[in-house]
């Protein structure tokens, strides 16, 4: 994901069992996704080669771009990649491109077959990003001779980690179980709204309508950017860390990491910016500390975009109703995609009472989904043993403290652990 010209976007617009995962009859009526920005997108050469002992496979389908890799000794399975947010636009933001599965020699060494897709546009597209995604399958099926797989995984990062969570709530049927790695999800963008209404506050700039560069630029000003902050600037950093899951290890360094700091404030949905997710964001729900919770601006979500009468799927927060094993990473350090969203998950998930089927794992690192390929590694072997032998993997309370959370399944430690956990505002110096 690339953190610069997400930005601007973000400113302007502010039980298990043993399964089989052919399709079936679904209970939802599927997914209808925001629709694509509406601009000329470019095809390039998805071509690639294939790992010894294995084929490739590769061309466009209707919208797209697409790879597979299917092992001569194929176990029957398959495992499906969603890749994450690809800006559209500043320079190739007209491009499609493929992104390989980061454990994509594993997968051929076990005798996994995995796909992947462009989508049809690029943006924050998770509703499309699904829709192609699960197009693969059959695409898979016409590469290997007409023999469809007999169990599909569906695995995604960032916001391929939103497609994934997505896929399991819309789809309940289709997956034999998901792995969403540092996954986004709707709610992530209250988060960002909710940076952005404190960030009025501290500095003293509210957002307008037709002036959010403008005012995000006098902002930067008053607050600085890591390391060299302002006393303004440390009580906003603090704010991040608060209320994207309080403090915890590498947090601060998490903020510094491709200038989320600055990054994080969105003003679109607090002026008015009429999107879909602009339209389901909330921030009446978040708490600040001390005189500021009654200071912000807040936003109320619109019940016609969140709620189940949303008419895109992707922007209204998660009801729960999953019926597959999931499996979820994060990273303590991530404020591109804060680990507070694995708490409204699992709070959704428990209240659709099918917390059996959900799985969470902390890691303690800085930064957007910096796991190591041990650690992925790891989590896709205990999906896939969840999957068959109906044996729910181990995983951590996303719910406890953070300070020392993610001892559990980060291996090895990252230098400089635990790194810091927060920044005090400077009147508390």
């Amino acid at each position: 994901m690339r953190v610069r010209a997400l930005i601007v976007a973000l400113v302007i617009a502010g039980a298990a069992g043993h399964w089989s995962a052919r399709p079936r009859a679904v209970t939802r009526p599927g997914i209808n996704p925001v629709p694509c920005p509406q601009q000329d997108w470019q095809f390039g050469d998805p071509s690639f080669d294939a790992i010894a002992g294995a084929k490739a496979f590769s061309g466009r389908y209707d919208g797209g771009l697409y790879e597979i890799e299917i092992p001569d000794r194929w176990n029957g399975e398959l495992v499906l990649y969603a890749h994450g947010y690809v800006p559209n636009a500043g320079q190739n933001g007209s491009n499609l491109r493929v992104g390989k599965h980061p454990i994509r020699e594993h997968l051929i060494e076990h005798g996994f077959a995995w796909a992947a897709s462009s989508y049809r546009c690029n943006g924050y597209v998770p509703g499309q990003g699904l829709v192609d995604t699960m197009s693969l399958v059959d695409l898979f099926t016409k590469s290997n001779g007409g023999r469809a797989p007999q169990r599909t995984y569906l695995t995604g990062t960032s916001m391929g980690g939103h497609v994934t969570i997505l896929g399991l709530h819309q789809f309940p049927a289709a997956f034999a179980g998901g792995l969403a790695m540092c996954p986004a999800g709707p709610e992530l963008f209250d988060f960002y709204a909710g940076v952005g209404a404190a960030a009025e506050v501290i500095t003293g700039v509210p957002f307008q309508p037709g002036e959010l560069q403008q005012e995000a630029a006098k902002m930067a000003e008053i607050l600085g950017k890591p390391p060299e902050l302002t006393d303004k600037g440390r009580q906003l950093a603090h704010v991040e860390i608060e209320i994207s899951g309080g403090p915890r290890p590498f947090a601060v360094e998490g903020l510094a990491a491709g200038g989320r700091f600055l990054s994080n404030i969105s003003g679109g949905a607090l002026a008015g910016v009429d999107t879909p997710q602009n339209r389901a964001v909330s921030t009446a729900q978040i708490t600040y500390d001390g005189a500021l919770n009654a200071r912000v601006r807040r936003k109320s979500g619109d019940p016609a975009y969140r709620s189940a009468r949303a008419p895109y799927d992707e922007v209204a927060p998660f009801d729960g109703q999953i019926a597959r094993p999931l499996l979820t990473m994060h990273g303590t350090g991530d404020l591109f995609v804060p680990i507070f969203l694995e708490r409204r998950l699992k709070a959704e998930v428990d209240a659709a009472g099918h917390d059996s089927l959900l799985a969470q794992r902390i890691y303690r690192i800085a930064g957007h989904c910096g796991f190591d390929q041990a650690e992925m590694i790891a989590s896709f072997d205990d999906l896939v043993a969840w999957v068959r032998n109906g044996t729910r993997p181990a995983g951590d309370d996303v719910e406890a403290d953070l300070r020392d959370a993610g001892r559990r399944f980060t291996n090895p430690l990252r230098e400089g652990d635990p790194g810091s956990l927060d920044v005090a505002p400077a009147t508390e110096r």
